[in-house]
């Protein structure tokens, strides 16, 4: 279990950014040497999770990967309907839009709706993995989410991207708990200097959080005037996505967002 293990790991270091990678990178990135990197690459091949380029010998995520994916969609359905939520919600807010999912103990990005309507905008990672302490998606994860990614925050460093991030577990746990009441989180550059975002959770059956839906706007517009309208749409998105992925809202939950 444990060479299967870490054989899929290596399925983490690609990204958008890097959709192709050799043999000596990966062994690098991985810190695995060469003849163990090249072990796990040949599993994944086998089973169709990668594959190689012929001309320059990289390897790319393969044809399973997708047939997973749409497997995924046919026992969760929600990511589709998600998408034509999040266009609607764009041409209101003017804004680009990104849902994250829990993924063990991180949020990984799955969708992204990019705004047609300003050449200045939020551009996003469709397959980026979002630091909990960092981002407003995060800081809601740690609010709605199961209740170990909270312990976690005493356990692990907290990685300081900008001069607003939070890395005191303490103040993190602060803001986490003042999320809980409001019902919606929100960064100021914290991860990307000039950049706000404002998250609300999806909840799961279990009325837990599996995931996040947000609205990242420049510092250019992020203006008080503007936080009503993206607040609305930000509510009505969490309602009827979390409807989508066959979840509930908690009793407790806002029935509004206000600022």
């Amino acid at each position: 279990m444990g060479t299967a293990l870490n054989a899929l790991k290596l399925l983490d270091y690609f990204s958008n950014a890097r959709p192709e990678i050799g043999l000596s990178l990966l062994a690098r990135l991985s810190g695995l040497n060469k003849a163990t990197a090249l072990r796990h690459l040949r599993a994944l091949e086998e089973f169709g999770l990668i594959e190689q380029n012929p001309m320059t010998k990289s390897y790319a995520i393969g044809p399973a990967a997708l047939r997973l994916a749409a497997l995924r969609e046919i026992a969760r359905p929600g990511i589709e309907s998600a998408r034509q939520k999040m266009q609607a919600a764009m041409q209101i807010v003017g804004e680009s839009l990104h849902l994250s999912l829990l993924e063990k103990n991180g949020l990984q990005t799955t969708l992204v709706v990019e705004t047609t309507q300003h050449s200045v905008r939020v551009s996003l990672d469709p397959s980026e993995m979002l630091p909990l302490n960092a981002t407003a998606s995060g800081l809601c994860m740690l609010s709605f989410g199961p209740a170990h990614l909270r312990v976690q925050l005493d356990q692990d460093v907290q990685v300081q991207f900008t001069e607003s991030t939070l890395t005191d577990p303490k103040l993190i746990k602060e803001q986490v708990a003042q999320i809980g009441i409001s019902g919606w989180a929100n960064s100021s550059g914290s991860y990307e200097d000039g950049v706000f975002g404002y998250a609300a959770p999806i909840f799961g059956i279990d009325q837990i959080a599996l995931g996040t839906i947000a609205i990242a706007v420049p510092e250019s517009r992020a203006t008080s005037d503007r936080l009503p309208e993206i607040l609305s749409a930000l509510h009505a998105l969490s309602t009827d996505m979390t409807a989508d992925f066959g979840g509930q809202l908690p009793d407790t939950f806002p029935t509004e967002f206000h600022p």
